[in-house]
């Protein structure tokens, strides 16, 4: 049985449309910016989970996953540069990427 993970956690899925990578929000969209994230811990993550797993099972995410969250200012974002960097979408090709957004780098 897998650990549960420790600390605030954000859901962090792949559009299937765009294969862009998308946060579970507290409106309960997904959303490309992760400072809209619903974040939970301890006995909340099941319940944050079942919900955004509702999307995946009508194909619309795939691959639903808590990652770390931590907190800058008055919003959560994640933790690890890894998911940073999946959020911002392609780096070789930066001219193409969602990094051609006015507004990429508060994401």
């Amino acid at each position: 049985m897998a650990k549960k993970p420790v600390g605030p956690q954000m859901i962090l899925a792949n559009c299937l449309r765009e294969g862009r990578a998308l946060f579970f929000g507290r409106d309960g969209a997904w959303h490309a910016e992760p400072a809209l994230a619903d974040v939970a811990e301890g006995d909340g993550l099941d319940a944050l989970m079942a919900k955004a797993r509702a999307f995946a099972d009508a194909n619309n995410v795939i691959d639903p996953v808590f990652i770390p969250a931590e907190q800058k200012d008055d919003h959560y974002y994640p933790a690890h540069i890894k998911h940073v960097m999946q959020a911002k979408g392609p780096s070789v090709r930066p001219d193409l990427g969602y990094q051609v957004s006015p507004d990429w780098e508060r994401r």
